[in-house]
This record gives structure tokens, C-alpha cells and sequence, in this order.
């Protein structure tokens, strides 16, 4: 049995992208503002902003804070390289904590000791789907007055202590990019908050410098004085109509149809029975009491983890590695900051030991079955 990854695009998406593509509208902002009122409506905040990947949502959202040269940012190290990017291009310097080993998160506990007068925001990414221990993230960051942006490129939908993840934090930050759960066949970022000013420097940063326009008649556009509305420098991280209509298609079936999280939480819960039951020696992912965790990667973690990587490959299952490098030992981070083998024990040891399993929501009951299959298969041998 071959299992690649799914993407769940059907004919509902084709047509959305045909309307845009027959329309010759591929450049105006229907498709975007209506994404953003979806996006809010569901999840419960005041505002949205549109872009066009979730890199660019992480860079807008720091600049809007008024982050630059000079100030600090914590982060995890065990998370994708858009985190250290967005920060190195601000010109601010990236602050490393460590996780915790069960959820792979953010540790609270020793968030407060990497803080100086520098810090002036903490990027709390939720990994896998898991949620963030967010409250004592939280309670710090507002004893210190720093901003908290939360990542939630791998947790759309997931809750904290019953409320939607989406809601927590300064701003929140979403990925609808490859492999995430909405992919809009391309890349959409979302940052959405309930501060109107954060809001409308997020705008300004991502429109090249342009704030909403307000006024209705085309002409104003061009004649008043008021135009150009450009009050900041900015960047061309608008997001496309073609991939927000998508977006849209895929956020309703998200919310209750084929790409509803509950379809990968039966997935971990049956992998997990099955692994728990045969294979003591794999540590299959948890879930906190106060959490609801929408699983987009099902991730084990075992000491021969490369091994039976490359035995699963060579059976035709797409398994992946999140991450095998952590930020703090990339060349450029070695070389500006010193950073070094040993500094965050509990994020090098995942680096050597996670794995992540097929989770997407197309998968299937009998698929699962054949990767455990797989799996015990290896383990009979090494």
C-alpha cells in the first residue's frame, strides 16, 4: 500500500478557483475580506488580516508590535525556521527557551528567566495541534509588558481550558500553507486579534504601507487629498483572491465537513490504542486535561527514529521529521549568538527522536492499520 499525503482537494475548490480564474477578479479583495469576517465569526475575534503566507503573517505581526533592532524575542527552538526568519527580519535577536518533552511546547517554567529589558515579545507556537500551557504564559508576559504572539500555524482550532486557541494572545497567527489544516492550495496566512490599532498596523505593513481605504466612489480613490493613505513602509504580503476563495471552501468544510479536526483526533486515538497495545517502546503523543488537540501531525517519539523513517519510506508511507535541526544550532544563529550543542537539552533530544506519522484527515481506518503494521513489522527486527 502507497500512502502520500492527502490534500482533500475536491470538485467544491476546483470551482471556487474557476469563478476566480472566469471572473478576471484576481487582484481585488472580496475574496479576503471575506475570508477575514469567516475567519472571525467562527472563531470568535474582532479582527482579521489576510496574507500571503504565514511567514509573512509572523514578520507583520512582530512589526506591528514596533519590534526592530535591538529588542529580543523568545521562541522555542524545536519549530520551523519562519519563526527565526520573521524575527531575523526585523532586525531583533531571537531568545531561545526550551520545551517541555510531553507536549513539545513552550516550557512556562523557565519563560521568565530568559526575559530581560530587551524582550519585547514571546512567539508561543502550538505544536502538532497541541495547545500551549498559555496562562502562566501569559501571567509573565504581562508582569514584564510583552507582547504574547500566538503561533497557531499548527493548531487551527484547537482549545485551551475550553476556548478556541484562536483567541488567546496579543495577536494570533495562522498558516493556511502546505500540510497545515487548510492548505488553500498555495499559501494564505491569517493574523487576527481583538486590538484594533495592532489590527491596522498589521493592515499597514502588509499592503505596502497602505491603510483601509473608506471611502466608496472610485474617483475619491484618486482625486482626494486623503490618497494615498500610506503612512508606513510596507510589503507585498497581500494575499491572492484565487487562494483566499479556496481558503473559504476549505474553512467551512473545516468547521464541519471532510477536514473537521475530529476526523484526525479518531485517527490518533485508534493509532495510538494500537501502538499502546503492541509497542511499549514508541511514546505516543498526549493530551493534557485542559486541552483539545486537532492532531495536524500525529508524532511518536522513538531512539531509532531515522531507521525506521527510512524503513517506512521504503514501504511507500510519507512519514516526515519536525525537526531535526533546532533554530538555536543553525549556522546563522551559531555564528551572531554563540549558540551551542547542549544549550536546550529537552529540544535536541525531540530533534533526534520525533517522528511524524500520516495524520491528515482523508486518512483512512485501514491505513492507519497498515502503518502499525509497518511499524511492528520494524520493531520484530531491531
Amino acid at each position: 500500500m502507497k500512502i502520500t499525503y492527502g490534500y482533500s482537494i475536491s470538485t467544491v475548490e476546483e470551482r471556487a478557483a474557476l469563478d476566480i480564474l472566469k471572473s478576471g477578479r484576481f487582484f481585488g479583495n472580496s475574496q479576503e475580506e471575506n475570508l477575514e469576517k469567516e475567519y472571525c465569526s467562527h472563531f470568535g475575534r474582532k479582527y482579521a488580516i489576510a496574507v500571503s503566507s504565514g511567514t509573512a503573517a509572523l514578520h507583520c505581526a512582530l512589526l506591528a508590535c514596533h519590534i526592530g533592532t535591538g529588542d529580543e524575542v523568545i521562541a522555542p527552538p524545536n519549530t520551523d525556521w519562519a519563526i527565526l526568519y520573521s524575527i531575523l527580519y526585523t532586525g531583533a535577536k531571537p531568545v531561545f527557551c526550551d520545551v517541555e518533552y510531553e507536549t513539545m511546547n513552550l516550557d512556562p517554567s523557565k519563560i521568565e528567566a530568559k526575559m530581560t529589558s530587551k524582550t519585547k515579545a514571546i512567539i508561543a507556537v502550538s505544536t502538532a495541534g497541541h495547545p500551549v500551557d498559555f496562562d502562566p504564559i501569559l501571567d509573565a508576559a504581562r508582569r514584564h509588558d510583552v507582547t504574547v504572539i500566538n503561533d497557531l500555524a499548527q493548531a487551527l482550532g484547537s482549545k485551551y481550558k475550553g476556548r478556541y486557541c484562536d483567541t488567546l494572545g496579543d495577536m494570533s497567527v495562522c498558516s493556511f500553507g502546505r500540510y497545515k489544516h487548510i492548505t488553500s492550495a498555495g499559501h494564505v496566512g491569517i493574523i487576527s486579534t481583538d486590538n484594533e490599532e495592532l489590527a491596522e498596523r498589521v493592515h499597514t505593513y502588509s499592503h505596502q504601507g497602505e491603510g483601509r481605504r473608506h471611502e466608496k466612489d472610485p474617483i475619491e480613490t484618486y482625486v482626494n487629498p486623503s490618497y494615498p493613505f500610506f503612512t508606513e513602509y510596507g510589503y507585498r504580503y497581500g494575499s491572492s483572491e484565487l487562494h483566499c476563495a479556496i481558503a473559504r471552501v476549505q474553512l467551512r468544510k473545516f468547521i464541519s465537513g471532510s477536514l473537521n479536526p475530529e476526523r484526525r483526533r479518531r485517527n490518533a486515538v485508534y493509532y495510538t490504542k494500537l501502538l499502546n497495545d503492541s509497542l511499549p517502546r514508541i511514546v505516543t503523543p498526549i493530551e493534557k486535561d485542559w486541552a483539545y488537540h486537532t492532531y495536524l501531525r500525529y508524532i511518536i517519539q522513538t531512539t531509532n527514529r531515522n531507521d525506521l523513517f527510512r524503513f517506512l519510506m521504503r514501504k511507500g508511507i510519507r512519514v516526515f521529521i519536525h525537526y531535526a535541526v533546532p533554530l538555536h544550532l543553525f549556522d546563522i544563529v551559531t555564528r551572531n549568538w554563540g549558540s551551542y550543542q547542549g544549550m536546550f537539552p529537552v529540544s535536541e533530544r525531540l530533534s533526534k527522536e520525533v517522528l511524524t506519522l500520516p495524520s491528515w484527515a482523508s486518512l483512512t481506518r485501514k491505513q492507519v492499520e497498515y502503518v502499525v503494521g509497518c511499524v511492528e513489522e520494524f520493531y520484530k527486527f531491531n
